[in-house]
C-alpha cells in the first residue's frame, strides 16, 4: 500500500505574560515525525529539559531504517526507547548541575507510518484528532485535575480544579515514568493536533475543530489557534503541530 501524504505545518509562541518560551518542538514532513514539548521547572531547566528530550527523541527516531518504518512492533518500540532516553538524559543532567535541579518535560509525538499513527505521550500537553468534522483527544492527560476528574472526585470547572491546574502528574525527568502509546489507522482527510497546555487551556475542543474544518491549510490552523490562544490572554507559551493526512 502506498504511503498516505502528509501536510505538515508547525508554530511556536511565547504567549503574552511569560518572559520566554519554554515550548519545543520539531516536525519534519520527510522524516513523518511530529513532537511537542512543554518544559517544567521554571529558570532555565524547563528550556533546557525540552530542548533535550526533542533532540534525543528525534535523534534516535531518525536512525530507524526504511525496513523497520514498514513493522509496526518497530516503530512502537523505538519511541518507547527515546522516550526512556530522553527522561534518562534529562535525570542525569538535572542531577549534575544544581541550576538544573527537579527540570522536566511533557511530550507528545507522532511517528508515522505508511498507513498507521504510533503516539507518545508523557504529561499533560495533547494530541487531538478530527476525522469526518468531529474532534477526539487522542492521548490522556497526566494531571492532578484530570486525574480526579477521572474518578469522578472534582468538577472540571470548580475554583479547586483552577488551583490544582499546574500539577502534572507525569513528566519526563521523573525517577520512574510511564509512557502511553497507541497505534491509530490513518485515514485520508484526518488531521492531528499536537499542542501545548497554552493553547488548549484557552481554547475549546469544539474551537479547536472549527477552526481545523475551515481553514485553507495547516499553515492557516497553526496561525489562527495561536492568535486566538493570545486573544483570550496568551497566559502560557503556545505551541502548536498540525498534521493533515492526504489521500
Amino acid at each position: 500500500m502506498a504511503a498516505l501524504r502528509l501536510l505538515m505545518a508547525a508554530l511556536t509562541h511565547q504567549g503574552r505574560v511569560r518572559s520566554k518560551n519554554e515550548d519545543s518542538l520539531y516536525a519534519e514532513v520527510r522524516e513523518r515525525i511530529a513532537l511537542v514539548c512543554d518544559g517544567l521547572g521554571g529558570h532555565a531547566g524547563g528550556q533546557v529539559a525540552s530542548d533535550l528530550a526533542t533532540r534525543i527523541v528525534t535523534g534516535q527516531l531518525r536512525h530507524l531504517r526504511p525496513s523497520d518504518w514498514q513493522q509496526e512492533d518497530k516503530v512502537v518500540e523505538a519511541v518507547k526507547q527515546a522516550v526512556f532516553s530522553a527522561n534518562d538524559h534529562i535525570l542525569a543532567k538535572s542531577r549534575a548541575e544544581p541550576a538544573l535541579q527537579d527540570m522536566g518535560t511533557t511530550l507528545v509525538a507522532c511517528a508515522f507510518m505508511d498507513d498507521r499513527v504510533v503516539t507518545a505521550n508523557v504529561g499533560d500537553s495533547r494530541i487531538y484528532r478530527v476525522a469526518e468534522g468531529k474532534i477526539e483527544q487522542v492521548s490522556e492527560d497526566h494531571s492532578l485535575v484530570a486525574e480526579r476528574v477521572r474518578e469522578g472526585l472534582l468538577d472540571p470547572d470548580s475554583e479547586e480544579a483552577a488551583l490544582l491546574s499546574n500539577i502534572v502528574t507525569r513528566a519526563l525527568g521523573m525517577d520512574q515514568i510511564t509512557v502511553d502509546i497507541t497505534v491509530e489507522d490513518l485515514h485520508a482527510g484526518d488531521t492531528y493536533l499536537l499542542c501545548s497546555d497554552g493553547l488548549c487551556d484557552m481554547v475549546q475542543d469544539e474551537e479547536i475543530q472549527q477552526i481545523i474544518v475551515h481553514a485553507i491549510d495547516p499553515e492557516q490552523v497553526c496561525m489562527l489557534l495561536v492568535e486566538l490562544a493570545n486573544h483570550r490572554g496568551g497566559f502560557d507559551n503556545i505551541s502548536v503541530i498540525v498534521i493533515k493526512v492526504v489521500g
